[in-house]
C-alpha cells in the first residue's frame, strides 16, 4: 500500500543532495541523524531565494531551543515534607554579646547602660511607690560631743523637728547617746503615719497649711494617699520640747553669739521655718513679753496689715542684718530708739493674720520687703539656740 509522504518529508527530500545512488531512482530512507541533514540543509538553502528559505531556518531554530531546554537541571517541587537532617554534630556557636566590653551588672564604668534587672523604682509605673516620705529621710549616727542642736544646725533645720522625728527613742533632746542612729528630715516639720482615715484636707486644716503644699513637700504624683505612708508635714511642730529653755524675767535663754530667745515665759513653737512660711511662729498667751533677739535700732513701728503682719517692729542690727517682730498687741518703743538684747520692746497678741496668740519672729539678710518679696528671709534658728 502507497502511503502518500507528509510535508517534513516531501521538505527534506527536496533539500537532501542528489547522489549517485540515488540518481534517477526514487528515494530510499536515510538514516542519517536529521540535525545533519537540517545543517547540510541550511547551507543549500542559504543559497536560494524566497520563502523556501525560511520553513527549514525555523525548523532548525526550533530543534535546537528545544535541545537546550531539555538540558537544563529540573528545579525540585515545593514540599511541606521536613527537610532531612544530618546526624553529623553541629559545630557549636558563640552566643552574640548583648554588651559592650566591661558592660553588665558587674561594670565598673558608671556611663555604662544595663537593662538587666528593672528593679529602679519608677512611680509612673506604680503610684503608690515613692508617696512615702521614708524615701526622703537621711540617717546619722551620734558621735561624742554631739547635741541635738549641733546635729540639727548640720542639717539646717531646728532642733525641735529632729526632736519630734525620733520622739520614739528620745525621752527629751538631752537624751541623746553616742552610736545612737537619728531620723533626718528633708526639711523643718513633723512627721505623720497615713492612717485609715486620714485625708489631705484634715492635714492640711490640723496644720495651717493648703493640701498642695503636702504633695510637693512629699513628692506625690497625685492627691491619693497610702494606708501606712510616712508624710512630713512642712513647717509642722508637735508642740513644746520636754526639756525647752525657759526665761527667767526679761532675760531669755542666751544663744551663741548674744541672741537670746525672743519671747519670755512660757512658749513653744507652733510653725517653723520652710519656702510657705519664711519664720517661725512661737505660740505663748495673749500680753506675755516679746524681747529683743539682739541689739539694734528700731526702723519701723505700726501695723501693716496689708502684708498679715498686724501690729510689727522692725530691727536694724547692721547693715545687712534685720529682725522683725508681728501680730503684737501692742509695743513700748519708737523709730529711732536703739535696743538691747534681752529688752522687752512689746506683748504677744493675734493682729493682723492670725490664728492664735504668737510672735511671728523673721531674720532677714535686707531690708524686709524690698521689692515686696520675701527672699531675703532666712530661717531664725540659725541663729537662736531654743529651736
Amino acid at each position: 500500500m502507497h502511503q502518500t509522504p507528509s510535508g517534513i518529508d516531501r521538505i527534506l527530500d527536496r533539500l537532501a543532495p542528489p547522489t549517485a545512488s540515488t540518481a534517477g531512482r526514487p528515494a530510499t530512507p536515510n538514516a542519517v541523524d536529521p540535525f545533519t541533514r537540517l545543517c547540510e540543509a541550511t547551507a543549500r538553502v542559504a543559497r536560494r531565494n524566497g520563502v523556501d528559505r525560511l520553513v527549514p531556518v525555523a525548523i532548525c531554530v526550533l530543534l535546537v531551543v528545544a535541545a537546550f531546554v531539555s538540558a537544563v537541571p529540573q528545579a525540585a517541587h515545593a514540599s511541606a515534607d521536613a527537610r532531612a537532617t544530618s546526624d553529623a554534630p553541629m559545630a557549636a556557636v558563640a552566643p552574640v554579646a548583648l554588651f559592650g566590653q566591661g558592660d553588665g551588672p558587674a561594670a565598673q564604668d558608671f556611663s555604662d547602660l544595663y537593662l538587666g534587672d528593672g528593679s529602679i523604682p519608677n512611680t509612673l509605673q506604680n503610684p503608690g511607690k515613692g508617696t512615702d516620705a521614708k524615701t526622703l529621710l537621711k540617717s546619722y549616727t551620734v558621735r561624742g560631743g554631739d547635741t541635738l542642736a549641733r546635729i540639727a544646725g548640720r542639717y539646717q533645720l531646728a532642733t525641735s523637728t529632729v526632736y519630734w522625728a525620733n520622739k520614739f527613742q528620745l525621752a527629751n533632746p538631752a537624751s541623746i547617746r553616742v552610736g545612737q542612729k537619728l531620723v533626718i528630715p528633708p526639711m523643718d516639720g513633723m512627721l505623720v503615719t497615713v492612717g485609715s482615715k486620714t485625708t489631705l484636707a484634715a492635714l492640711a486644716k490640723k496644720y495651717n497649711i493648703t493640701s498642695q503644699d503636702i504633695i510637693e513637700a512629699n513628692n506625690m504624683p497625685d492627691a491619693n494617699l497610702v494606708l501606712g505612708a510616712t508624710l512630713i508635714i512642712p513647717g509642722a511642730t508637735g508642740g513644746a520640747l520636754p526639756a525647752a529653755p525657759k526665761t527667767k524675767g526679761q532675760l531669755a535663754y542666751r544663744a551663741p553669739g548674744g541672741w537670746v530667745w525672743p519671747v519670755g515665759g512660757k512658749n513653744y513653737i507652733s510653725q517653723f521655718f520652710w519656702s510657705g512660711h519664711r519664720a517661725i511662729d512661737i505660740a505663748a498667751k495673749k500680753g506675755t513679753a516679746v524681747i529683743a533677739a539682739i541689739s539694734g535700732t528700731v526702723i519701723y513701728v505700726g501695723n501693716r496689715g496689708f502684708n498679715g503682719g498686724g501690729n510689727v517692729i522692725w530691727v536694724e542690727e547692721g547693715p545687712r542684718l534685720y529682725t522683725t517682730y508681728n501680730h503684737l498687741s501692742g509695743w513700748n518703743v519708737h523709730v529711732g530708739q536703739t535696743i538691747y538684747t534681752g529688752q522687752r520692746i512689746g506683748s504677744v497678741g493675734m493682729t493682723g493674720d492670725a490664728t492664735g496668740p504668737h510672735l511671728h519672729f523673721e531674720v532677714w539678710l535686707g531690708k524686709p520687703w524690698s521689692g515686696n518679696s520675701d527672699a531675703m528671709a532666712v530661717n531664725p534658728c540659725r541663729y537662736l539656740a531654743g529651736c
